[in-house]
């Protein structure tokens, strides 16, 4: 079989270019953030200790914005990855068809993220539809979740020789919840993503 070259051009990460393979973590600007005393106002926090008002410039000290995700509803494990630079071609895709996979960048490393949105697990060849591979530009400032079945390779680090994120994945993922393809043996493809 002949190999074949895919080149996949990196993009920025928006919330909405990113939504077939996930979700982007970030503030909503459309809606106000909640404070300490809104969360207390609320009823959603109780205090133990009387605030006096004198005091409650030194208490209310954040901007909370609830939901700005969903994980899976497993019981999920921290891990620590460190992803260290390399030629940005590969002939692998992952995925998890049982769970959520989050990327939380570690020390604001830019890194560059292939993905494939999820088969359609009722028809499910087995293999990611290289025809809709794309690729994204983690600014590390942003985390992001997968959704289950998305094919995914390791971020590759962008000017930097490595980058280090914490990831979110269900507890037994090793067990029963990880599947590797390689594209170059199944399919004759290998990608590039263009620098």
């Amino acid at each position: 079989m002949t190999t074949r070259l895919l080149t996949i051009t990196p993009e920025p990460l928006t919330a909405s270019a990113f939504a077939p393979f996930g979700h982007v973590h970030a503030p909503d600007p459309s809606h106000a953030p909640v404070t300490n005393v809104d969360l207390l106002a609320s009823g959603r926090a109780r205090m133990s200790d009387p605030l006096r008002p004198e005091r409650m410039a030194d208490w209310d000290i954040l901007d909370y914005w609830p939901d700005i995700g969903t994980i899976s509803r497993d019981t999920m494990k921290l891990g620590y990855v460190r992803c260290r630079a390399k030629a940005m071609t590969f002939s692998w895709f992952e995925r998890h068809l049982k769970g959520t996979q989050t990327l939380l960048p570690v020390a604001g490393g830019r890194s560059i993220l292939p993905v494939v949105p999820a088969n359609d697990v009722s028809r499910d060849s087995g293999l990611p539809d290289l025809a809709q591979v794309r690729a994204f530009v983690l600014d590390g400032t942003l985390a992001v979740t997968l959704a289950p079945g998305t094919w995914h390779w390791t971020p590759f680090p962008f000017g930097m020789p490595a980058c280090d994120f914490i990831y979110v994945v269900r507890e037994r993922v090793v067990d029963d919840d990880l599947n590797f393809i390689d594209t170059e043996a199944r399919l004759g493809v290998r990608l590039q993503v263009a620098a």
